[in-house]
């Protein structure tokens, strides 16, 4: 199985939300990174067929899903970021609900509503009112709904928006499942979401791809670029101002820095291994706004 998104670019009005954007996808996570109102979303809805490309095309299998159509939405699940529940439903009169507007027989949806509630933890819970649920709960029956017809291609923007940690490892594992037969593409902002779970990641800014590789060649390329500095409480404007710092540790009388920059900041600085956090420091500064040419 392939996806394809080739030089797809939207435009609003006078505004590109995304300009010649081409990646290609097989059986695995992908994720877009990037900050808010960086043209993820806008993406993902094209990916989900409720927008159409101003140009360029999506191609599942090497077939437009323009003329695929309802066999493209067929092998397709979508979670978006706004996703709303019926709050005097509960968990598994809310799935059947979906399962009939996927056009699921009544047995078939009988069958699709105990697995998806197994697979995402919530079959003790399928009697409860919606209501009741955690914001966690209800982004796992968000995917659960998504899965009840069975996609080939999960479409997930911004999943765990607002989670705390538990759930947050909770649901970037589940989507890791997922993933073992199908494409799942995810966006966010949380590097952390993404670390373990991604095949790849696309960084994404002002809705061009910026940058394309998987997390071992990203933090490659970051070599050189991290830096343990000690300061003194003087010398800490001074540097916060000049560069980019991603960590401020009081200790004692000194002030230990990590800053990302591609020279090295002080004569005494020290090179440091990156991790993820530091690429999206590099690429986007405090306001999400990108510091580096494309």
């Amino acid at each position: 199985m392939k996806l394809v998104i080739d030089h797809v670019s939207k435009k609003f009005k006078d505004k590109w939300a995304v300009k010649d954007f081409s990646a290609e996808m097989s059986v695995g996570v992908y994720a877009l990174l990037g900050p808010n109102g960086s043209g993820k979303t806008t993406l993902m809805r094209m990916l989900a067929s409720i927008l159409k490309p101003s140009s360029g095309r999506i191609l599942l299998n090497d077939k437009d899903i323009s003329i695929l159509d309802e066999g493209y939405r067929d092998v397709l699940g979508y979670l978006p970021q706004e996703f709303g529940v019926y709050h005097n439903f509960t968990a598994e009169r809310f799935l059947h609900y979906f399962a009939s507007l996927k056009g699921l027989d009544k047995q078939h949806a009988n069958k699709k509503v105990e697995e998806v509630l197994e697979l995402v933890n919530l079959k003790e819970e399928r009697k409860r009112k919606t209501k009741t649920f955690s914001g966690g709960m209800k982004r796992r029956l968000g995917i659960a709904q998504a899965l009840l017809n069975d996609p080939k291609i999960l479409v997930v923007d911004e999943p765990t928006a607002g989670l705390d940690p538990k759930e947050r490892v909770r649901f970037r594992n589940l989507l890791s499942d997922i993933s073992r037969e199908r494409i799942v593409l995810l966006s966010t902002h949380i590097v952390s979401d993404i670390e373990y779970i991604a095949k790849e990641i696309f960084i994404m800014e002002q809705g061009v791809l910026k940058q394309r590789c998987d997390v071992d060649g990203l933090l490659a390329s970051m070599q050189g670029k991290v830096w343990k500095v000690i300061v003194t409480e003087e010398e800490l404007p001074r540097l916060q101002g000049k560069h980019k710092v991603g960590n401020v540790q009081r200790k004692n009388n000194e002030i230990e820095l990590r800053i990302v920059s591609d020279e090295k900041p002080t004569e005494s600085a020290i090179e440091l291994p990156a991790i993820l956090e530091d690429v999206y420091l590099y690429y986007f500064d405090e306001e999400g706004r990108s510091d580096v040419q494309a």
